[in-house]
């Protein structure tokens, strides 16, 4: 019997080992993400807040297919309405936004981070306007300046969803992930596109 109890021992001591491993590789409330006091209902899975303003946002870009494709999941875009800059930035984005069915491409979304960071302070409007109208127009695409009533009605509804998902989750900087409309991810407590990659994929289990 006894050449039985060992085999059954190491068995039970492995499926114990996996179990306490499995726990301490599972991100961590107050590390790696924090509950958002009041939840957003109506919310995609997984929602990316961000700003063309922001230069590590920019950064983020590059690296969002790839977390796209560890997590398994589909990422979709909030631009944040902090200030009136944050505002004229969103209202770019957005107008590129209801045209492209939310899913700006890669391209053209370099073209508004490279338009909001690197256009120069001299520059006047009119010369602003007409770098702005060139990029929605290589895309195939109506500029802020040609949009329709109905259109710009639309993107100030985007702007009014976003302002009320940055205040419902007392965002302060981006970029920000949020996950389920309740889970707000700690982009600074990961080490690695896998590490964030991982606690997205886990929060997405989570009710």
């Amino acid at each position: 019997m006894k050449q039985y109890l060992k085999p059954a021992l190491a068995l039970l001591f492995t499926m114990v080992a996996l179990v306490g491993c499995n726990d301490t590789n599972s991100p961590k409330e107050g590390d790696k993400y924090t509950q958002i006091s009041t939840p957003i209902s109506d919310m995609p899975m997984v929602v990316e807040v961000f700003s063309l303003s922001c230069g590590h946002c920019r950064s983020m870009e590059t690296m969002l297919p790839e977390i796209k494709k560890m997590a398994g999941v589909n990422i979709d875009k909030v631009h944040v309405t902090f200030n009136e800059s944050a505002q004229v930035a969103a209202y770019i984005f957005y107008t590129a936004s209801i045209q492209t069915d939310g899913k700006p491409s890669d391209k053209l979304m370099e073209q508004l981070f490279a338009y909001t960071q690197d256009t120069p302070e001299a520059a006047t409007e009119a010369e602003k306007k007409v770098i702005l109208e060139e990029i929605f127009t290589s895309n195939n695409l109506l500029s802020p300046y040609g949009l329709s009533e109905e259109q710009h009605k639309q993107v100030y509804k985007k702007m009014t969803e976003a302002e009320s998902i940055v205040a419902n989750s007392q965002l302060s900087s981006v970029p920000a992930f949020i996950v389920n409309g309740k889970y707000m991810v700690q982009s600074d407590a990961h080490q690695s596109l896998d590490d964030m990659a991982n606690t997205i994929k886990y929060l997405t289990t989570l009710n």
